[in-house]
């Protein structure tokens, strides 16, 4: 099936309202302004490059407007409802929330049962029916990464369209889970072993390319052996991420690490939160504010300036996000800058896309299966 090639518009801007404030605040950032659009044409306009995974258009737009649906973003339910010309049914029962069988190929339904999981409970999302449906291990890279990019979108938007005009433009959620902590997985600073759910490349099937897409990381881990299948979106993917993460000014690193902390904690990712709290941490100078934040999660008593952080970081984790104008004017008032803010948006929403890799390809020494 073909599809408009939007190359060349971007896509964001649209998602996060097109108010001209959004695009003041981007332009702060113009790198990931590029990035963002990058990602999106990488996923669903691919070039013919010979790299492509095998995960058709319409399989990719229909996960994509699954998650679309899931955070209620107007915008892009209709921009990912537009990418499925050739099948409006299938796309109005995705809008519906219908049963899909009957409808859709077996492959279709399972990449939209597979977004719609690792939209609202990344971490209790399984491979079994993509498996079922014929989808390989590349494959289920492919779409998991285009349900977990979308989702991404989705925060990022609703982050920026606060930052911008005080409204999320999704409402809340009061179904959302908390970041409390209590009762859930064990979270820890320790060193944790990530084992991938899917053959990842062997190391001597790394090329030049997948060495080149990931400077700054480490190729050979078994995460970036997994990502490599599809290396088009990983290599935007990882400078989307350095680009979020190590940009001078705006935010301090440490803070940028709590909030990919507190976004891994409502998500579940134990692994990420081992990482970037163990960073956070280092950074920081004193373990003491992290450690009660892993034991106590969003009712952890921190300085106002942390707290706020975790706040909002996790206010835009869940589905749709919760984040409230109250919290950006509060640290606006803590003397915030707006590029601060706005790095501040990028690591929680590229946390969303992290954490629902991290949760779906793979699993974590002591986790189930």
């Amino acid at each position: 099936m073909s599809i408009p090639v939007t190359r060349g518009h971007d896509v964001l801007d649209r998602f996060a309202g097109a108010a001209p404030e959004v695009t003041r605040l981007r332009a702060l950032h113009p790198e990931l302004v590029g990035l963002e659009q990058r990602a999106y044409d990488e996923l669903f306009h691919p070039p013919s490059t010979g790299t492509d995974t095998g995960v058709s258009a319409a399989e990719r737009a229909a996960a994509a407007l699954a998650v679309a649906v899931e955070h209620r973003r107007a915008p892009a339910v209709s921009h990912y409802r537009a990418l499925l010309t050739r099948d409006p049914g299938v796309a109005e029962r995705i809008v519906a929330r219908a049963p899909l069988e009957g409808h859709a190929s077996p492959r279709t339904a399972a990449a939209v049962a597979h977004a719609r999981q690792l939209t609202r409970a990344p971490a209790e999302a399984r491979l079994d029916a993509l498996r079922a449906a014929g989808f390989t291990d590349p494959q289920i890279v492919t779409v998991s990464q285009a349900a977990a990019f979308a989702h991404h979108q989705m925060q990022l938007a609703a982050g920026l369209q606060l930052l911008a005009t005080g409204e999320s433009g999704t409402g809340t959620d009061p179904g959302a889970p908390s970041t409390t902590v209590d009762g859930g997985p064990r979270f820890t600073t320790d060193v944790l072993t990530w084992r991938p759910a899917i053959r990842p490349l062997a190391r001597e099937e790394l090329t030049e390319a997948h060495r080149t897409a990931l400077a700054g990381k480490r190729p050979d881990t078994p995460y970036f052996r997994t990502l490599g299948h599809d290396l088009g979106i990983l290599a935007v993917r990882t400078a989307i991420d350095l680009a979020a993460f190590t940009a001078e000014g705006g935010l301090p690193r440490a803070e940028r690490e709590l909030a990919a902390t507190a976004v891994s904690l409502h998500s579940g990712c134990v692994y990420c939160v081992s990482v970037h709290a163990r960073r956070a941490a280092q950074l920081h100078g004193d373990p003491e504010p992290v450690d009660r934040l892993l034991k106590y999660g969003s009712t952890a008593v921190l300085g106002r300036r942390w707290k706020l952080i975790v706040r909002l970081a996790a206010g835009l984790a869940p589905v749709p996000a919760t984040a409230a104008d109250a919290d950006v004017q509060a640290l606006r008032e803590l003397g915030l800058s707006e590029p601060a803010l706005v790095d501040l948006v990028h690591c929680a929403a590229f946390f969303g896309w992290a954490n629902r890799l991290m949760l779906s390809l793979g699993t974590v020494d002591g986790e189930a299966g």
